[in-house]
């Protein structure tokens, strides 16, 4: 799990980081004390799982920033951190996941950590469901998918276990499906990549784990940096 952590108090935000990697969850974190630059990290393609967000912050607050996030497509969890539960209703609006009070202890941080791992068990049985070219109604778990692919109006969607699944569907529909996901990124206009089943990348290819390879198109190129993000985070 990857955890973006915005605290303007530099000692609290790395107090946070070091309970998270003490909490013997298998966690990664990035540490921000500017909202801005933790917004602009995200922008940028680095694959977020969960977000711990300060209140308090000068020039934007943690519900501000929450706000920017969602703004900018944000779908996953939300944890504030803050002195008190004043902002309740406001944090609302942002679908927030849970509060920290601080002071910070272990006992928090980790009951937090195992909410979010639970959370993301449950929530890891989201998929799509889909017609076969065959007349077949299927469901498939994001989990299983490795790449997705566009032929001639027929989306060809190849799953970890090389079988492949063919339906008649517009790819734009199914690339809106599947980028609500953070997993998934699109690296060609006819092409969709599950980030986490990459094996490898060279210049203008990806090298998916199932041994396809995979092309990146110069409209594209910025999702190198996305994949570099997610290749170190994992």
């Amino acid at each position: 799990m990857n955890i973006l952590i915005c605290d303007d108090m530099e000692e609290d935000a790395n107090r946070l980081a070091t309970l998270i990697a003490e909490s013997g969850f298998d966690v990664q974190t990035m540490v921000f004390t500017c909202p801005f630059a933790s917004l602009d990290y995200f922008r940028s393609g680095g694959g977020i799982d969960a977000c711990f967000l300060d209140i308090i912050m000068p020039k934007m607050n943690g519900i501000k920033l929450a706000e920017k996030l969602r703004e900018n497509n944000f779908a996953n969890d939300i944890v504030f951190l803050t002195t008190s539960n004043d902002f309740a209703s406001q944090s609302y609006q942002v679908q927030a996941f849970d509060y920290l009070l601080k002071p910070l202890t272990c006992e928090k941080v980790n009951n937090v950590i195992d909410k979010l791992k639970k959370s993301r068990e449950n929530a890891d049985k989201a998929g799509l469901s889909v017609t076969t070219t065959q007349g077949v109604a299927m469901f498939i778990h994001f989990r299983d998918i490795s790449h997705a692919e566009v032929i001639k109006h027929n989306v060809y969607i190849k799953l970890l276990d090389k079988s492949i699944i063919k339906i008649y569907t517009s790819f734009s529909k199914i690339t809106e499906q599947l980028l609500l996901d953070s997993r998934f990124a699109k690296c060609h206009c006819s092409y969709i990549v599950n980030l986490g089943e990459i094996k490898a990348m060279a210049y203008n290819e990806i090298i998916m784990k199932n041994g396809s390879k995979i092309p990146i198109s110069k409209g594209y190129w910025q999702i190198k940096d996305k994949i570099l993000k997610w290749m170190m985070l994992k």
